[in-house]
């Protein structure tokens, strides 16, 4: 039974086993949902962590796409590069792969030109009769361009253009008249082929006003010519790249013979080489960094300890000591001059690259593109172990990763779903108690009241 005390100096108190106190139910709330988000909070931090390693794999897979990449431009492209020394006047020559050192007698004999041809000329107040022109192009004929009575020059120019025809049409203007100019897109003309087929422009006329154009014949087509060595080329044009391997020329004007000189380029060799020293080192740095990451990092987040990264690479070291049989004295990169830094990176010196090029410049290229056992398809090999869409080791890390992230998520769903429950659950129950709480209140209130009232009296 409770008792009822009195104070003569403040009303009367009322409990009830501790209802009446003030309580921060959502606070108290918040606190037991987040003991039970526990196992939650585990899934989605493991959860991240996957993420993060199957991010970390894509990007060591496309640096090994571009160590391929780098490994196959000196394999197809040779790593050897070769320049021109000599300066010439009559010609520029560039190399590209294939190219071999060497010096050559070249001479321009003659100079690849277009045809063209040209209208009468055109007051400005002069229209074009009304008609049509066939154009033939290398004996190919194309739509034909039609015009009606009262066109302009500019007019029958783009119903000349609009034919499709490989030619350029374009209206001169010098200050009395104007002309319709046509000229043939490409230089030359077929060998062995009649010139005057190069372009074949054949008007008519069906309108009743104006002028003809009067198209005539004003620069006939013309092939290049050249001696090599005193053997005679002819090309339908003056940029000729299959005339000496890997060279293409520029032949500018007609002269006497001039000396062609490429030489080995141990510089641009090096840039070559170099592009490969740099795809290499960006493969190997991240895989070090996943395998040994620093103090302050969350090793959860990295790779460390995984077995594909740690076998990939075991095979990026043993590509620095492979060797291509049957070279001679460059059998290995770093016979090249390409050593292997304490951290895993290579380095490119300079000196011995030089010497390696002077020695035996045909064993630089050799290295990368002898088939088979060439560093190019060894790279090439190595690196499909490791990415093929299907097969690659790290395309199945990185699948093996991405089922169990979706797994997590079935989970994570599942958990929030009892979590939701469970904050339902107590909300309703503390929900309940307040109600409780605030009905003994109540009746506290009454009593102190009737208790108060019955000691005035």
């Amino acid at each position: 039974m409770s008792t009822v005390t009195s104070s003569s100096s403040t009303s009367p108190s009322f409990t009830a086993g501790g209802l009446a106190s003030n309580l921060d139910s959502a606070s108290i709330i918040d606190g037991l949902v987040a003991l039970q988000q526990q196992p939650l909070t585990l899934l989605q931090k493991q959860q991240s962590a996957y993420q993060s390693q199957i991010s970390t794999l894509g990007s060591i897979a496309s640096r090994l796409s571009a160590l391929k990449s780098a490994a196959q431009a000196l394999g197809t492209g040779g790593a050897l590069a070769v320049g021109v020394t000599s300066s010439n006047t009559s010609f520029t020559a560039t190399t590209g792969a294939g190219a071999a050192a060497g010096s050559y007698d070249l001479q321009v004999t003659g100079l690849a030109a277009a045809a063209k041809a040209r209208s009468a000329g055109f007051a400005s107040a002069v229209t074009v009769t009304g008609g049509s022109l066939d154009l033939a192009v290398d004996g190919k004929h194309y739509p034909t361009a039609a015009w009606k009575d009262g066109a302009s020059l500019a007019d029958v120019a783009a119903a000349i253009q609009a034919s499709g025809a490989p030619v350029t049409a374009v209206v001169l203007d010098d200050g009395t008249n104007r002309y319709l100019s046509v000229t043939k897109r490409d230089t030359g003309y077929a060998v062995g082929s009649d010139p005057k087929q190069a372009l074949v422009l054949t008007e008519t006329s069906t309108g009743t006003q104006g002028h003809a154009l009067g198209l005539a014949a004003t620069q006939d087509p013309a092939n290049a010519s050249f001696t090599l060595d005193g053997l005679p080329f002819t090309r339908t044009s003056n940029t000729v790249s299959d005339a000496l391997p890997g060279v293409t020329l520029a032949l500018a004007s007609k002269g006497s013979a001039e000396t062609l000189t490429l030489a080995n380029d141990v510089s641009g060799t090096a840039r070559k080489l170099q592009g490969y020293v740099d795809a290499y080192n960006a493969v190997i740095q991240i895989v070090q960094t996943e395998l040994s990451p620093a103090a302050n990092t969350d090793r959860a987040q990295t790779l460390a300890g995984d077995a594909t990264v740690r076998g990939l690479q075991q095979r990026l070291q043993g590509l620095g000591s492979q060797q291509v049989a049957g070279l001679g004295t460059v059998r290995t990169l770093s016979d090249l001059g390409i050593k292997t830094n304490r951290d895993g990176t290579l380095t490119l010196d300079s000196t011995a690259l030089a010497a390696a090029v002077a020695r035996s410049p045909s064993s630089v290229d050799a290295l990368f593109s002898t088939a088979s056992t060439g560093l190019a398809a060894v790279v090439g090999a190595a690196v499909d172990q490791y990415t093929l869409p299907a097969s690659g080791l790290l395309s199945l890390a990185q699948s093996g990763l991405q089922d169990r992230v979706k797994q997590m998520d079935d989970q994570a769903a599942t958990l929030q779903s009892r979590l939701d429950a469970y904050h339902a659950t107590l909300q309703a129950q503390f929900t309940a108690m307040e109600s409780v709480v605030s009905q003994w209140k109540t009746v506290g209130s009454f009593l102190s009241s009737q208790a108060s009232q019955s000691t005035s009296k």
